[in-house]
């Protein structure tokens, strides 16, 4: 998937639809270059928590609605390697959520109430995705 933000900069992403891919996402990663993360497709519009276990590095949690507008971010959201984990949930219902590096929201200008456009790699000119 190709997501386009205001700025006009394209972002790679893995796509994450079943639940299996959902939860283990960027697990174990040293590393998440930039221009890329993952989408998570969300069974329904919610107010979905999202936690950092066994993640490596810090990311950028943003949830959208289905139109892709932003309803809620959680910059610089720190790794967790031990359980309990805190949880980290959008202020609004959201049926989609990106991770990024940390700091790649306020680098791209990504703000609730923006929006981020969503291809499919295909559309876009790319590969799979």
């Amino acid at each position: 998937m190709v997501a386009t933000t205001a700025s006009g900069e394209a972002l790679v992403l893995e796509v994450a639809r079943s639940p299996a891919r959902r939860a283990r996402g960027l697990m174990f990663r040293r590393e998440i270059p930039r221009g890329t993360g993952m989408l998570f497709v969300l069974d329904r519009a919610d107010r979905q928590p999202f936690w950092m276990y066994q993640c490596l590095v810090s990311l950028d949690i943003i949830w959208l609605d289905d139109r892709g507008e932003i309803v809620d971010i959680s910059p610089h959201t720190p790794p967790c390697s031990e359980q309990p984990c805190p949880t980290y949930a959008p202020r609004a219902p959201a049926s989609l959520v990106i991770e990024l590096a940390a700091g790649e929201a306020a680098r791209l200008g990504l703000a609730p109430g923006g929006r981020v456009l969503l291809v499919p790699r295909r559309a876009a000119g790319g590969g799979g995705g």
